[in-house]
This record gives C-alpha cells, structure tokens and sequence, in this order.
C-alpha cells in the first residue's frame, strides 16, 4: 500500500496505544472544518509493539468510534509509529520520471534496508535536485515491515472501511503542526536556547503518550530529528495507585475525573510536572548533541505539546519554566470551524490527543 496515496474525502484515524482517534475534516477554499471526531478507548492488551494483536477487536473499537463520531465516511487513513519506519535519502539520476525511480527503488532499498525486500512495503517521494550534483535529484525512500501496514489495514476492513492511505505518524503531525505556525511565537525573550542572533529557529515537538514519548525537532513543517522514548502519563497512573492504595484501573478513573485526594496537586502531581519536564530536557539533549544543533546553525524557539500529556493543566508553563524555551500546548483546530453536531467544548480539551488523526484527515484536503 502506498505511504503517499491519496483520495478524498477520508476519515484520519490514530490508533494509539490507548485509543482509537477518528476526525473528519472538509475544506471551503482556505477555511478548514471539523465535520466530526470521536475518541474510544482501548482494551488492555489489544496493541503489542504499537500494532493490533487482534485485528477484529481493534476494528469493533474503531466501528464504536465512527458510530459515536456519527460520520458515514467509510474511506479511512491510518499511520504507522515513526519508530518503525526506515528513511533514506538516495541520489538518482536526474532524468529518471516517477516509473523509473518506482523500477529501480527495489534495488536502491537493498543497500538501505536491513530485512528482505519480499517482508516490507516500500514508497518514495521526489525532494527535488540533489545539492550534490546537478546530474542527481534526492528522493526519499521510505519503508516498513508488512506487518505494520497490514494489521492496521485488517482492523479498518473489520470495521466496514476502506483503507486508502498508510502514512508515518511523523509526517501527519508534519501536516498538523503547519495548522498553527502561524500562531507559534518567533522566538524571544523566553526562548533561553536562542543565544545568538543570526540562528536558525526550529520548532521542537512532544508527543507525550501513555508509556511511550516521541521527539520530533521540525524545520519549517520537514522534520529533521526524531527520537522515541519510553516515558509517558502512565507513570501518573502508577503513582496514584501508589500513593492512594488504589488499582491502576481505579488509579486512572481517579486520575480522568479529578476525583483525587486534597493533597494530589501538591504531593503527586505537581513533582510528576516537574520530572516530566526535567523528561524532555533530557530527551532534547540528544539534539542538541547532534551535529545539526553543534554546527551552531541552528537553535530551538519553541516546544510543542501534543498527546495526552499536553492535557495535564499547568504542563506547559512548568515546561517553559524548566527549559526557559517558550512553550504552548497544540490545538491543530484553532483556526478551524465546526459542525452543528461535533461539541466544541470536548473538541477544545481533546485538540492534544488529535493531531496525529487531523494530520491525517487533512491527507484528502491537501
């Protein structure tokens, strides 16, 4: 299935760790809308390594999902977790058109890829000419193990859908994050990494899940460094049940409705702020360590937070706070209308939780 397919109109669907997240989105000429969204949870257990274990399962949540988004759509875009995708930039020569690189890409995948050519799906996209040489253009390959593809691409049939774009999670919140650079500051008197004029400014992006976070420093709306790691809201969870003599079950309830002990600010959740913070300082050290921060080109204006972290009040100042990098939390709807039908208020609190399902979306509109 091809990573860069596309049709319209299509539903964006995430299928996260803990969640199925379904948006629908229609464009009249540069005005985007949300015709309508829905979040469901997942069962314990129903994703291993990020993909589906039961196919039938995952497709009757997204099935609830769709129902509860009351959307008739039944074209559907899903992602793969950009940890489990490989991308290489090769030259190939100028002349080749689109059927000539798709002729030659299998070979050119060989030297790249570390599995065999008969257990991946392999797409390409053209960058343009190479700053190499003027005989060359770039093109991006982009590949991933079959499995990835065909369970999500399982679950969406078993929900009654088609499935018509396979995208990587990092390049639909590429799509999301171009919703709101407009509304992103330039870089100022909070931006404590900006330490010399004349440097470039990036963006970077954290997706805060429930165990698993994901970095992505953006240039523009291109990422240029992404890395995943293993920290999330569920250590939260764990810390309520802890503290509290609860079940991680009763713990996550507690912790959703705010139906938690007088002191849970002060004791709980107030040091997990701090240490999620002090979490993706660390996590931005290993950009800063690379060579595209040390060539002293570039500097980071402004942190991004998605996920279900980015819900957690207060978050983004303690980050800001930490960090000294002005920070804010996404809302890719923000400039957006809505239908009569979708609720604008949990549109509002949920906007962290749907970016990689509105980048999708917005793969039909583009």
């Amino acid at each position: 299935m091809a990573l860069f397919k596309r049709k319209e109109p299509m539903l964006g669907i995430d299928i996260s760790p803990s969640a199925v997240k379904v948006v629908e989105l229609s464009r009249s000429g540069a005005r985007f809308r949300v015709e309508a969204f829905a979040i469901e949870p997942l069962g314990e257990g129903m994703l291993e390594d990020r993909n589906p274990v039961d196919p039938e399962a995952v497709g009757e949540v997204i099935k609830r999902a769709c129902r509860a988004a009351g959307t008739r759509t039944r074209r559907a875009a899903v992602a793969v977790p950009t940890s489990s995708v490989i991308t290489r930039t090769v030259p190939m020569p100028a002349e080749f058109t689109e059927s000539d690189i798709e002729v030659n890409i299998s070979i050119e995948a060989s030297q790249y890829i570390p599995y065999p050519t008969e257990e991946i799906y392999l797409d390409f996209e053209v960058k343009g000419h190479s700053q190499a040489s003027s005989e060359m253009q770039d093109v991006m390959l982009v590949a991933t193990r079959k499995e990835n593809v065909d369970s999500r691409e399982a679950a969406l049939k078993e929900a009654g859908l088609t499935p018509v774009v396979v995208d990587v999670e990092g390049y639909a919140l590429e799509n999301s994050l171009g919703l709101i650079m407009d509304s992103l500051p330039s870089g100022g008197e909070n931006s404590g990494l900006n330490l010399s004029k004349g440097r470039e400014g990036l963006t970077a992006l954290m997706d805060i899940g429930a165990s698993v976070s994901n970095l992505y420093i953006l240039q523009g709306n291109q990422t240029v460094f992404s890395r995943e790691q293993g920290f999330g809201c569920d250590q939260l969870t764990l810390r309520v049940a802890e503290a509290y003599g609860l079940s991680r079950e009763q713990a996550e309830r507690a912790k959703r409705s705010g139906q938690v002990a007088e002191d849970f600010a002060e004791t709980i959740l107030e040091p997990f702020k701090q240490m999620l913070a002090e979490q993706i300082g660390h996590t931005l050290q290993f950009f800063f360590s690379a060579d595209l921060y040390v060539s002293g080109r570039y500097t980071v204006n402004n942190i991004v937070l998605i996920g279900g972290g980015a819900m957690i009040m207060g978050l983004d100042r303690v980050v800001a706070d930490v960090l000294g990098i002005t920070t804010m939390v996404a809302n890719p709807f923000r400039n957006m209308g809505s239908a009569s039908r979708v609720n604008s208020s949990a549109l509002l609190r949920d906007a962290p939780l749907l970016a990689v399902a509105s980048g999708l979306a917005l793969r039909s509109l583009d």
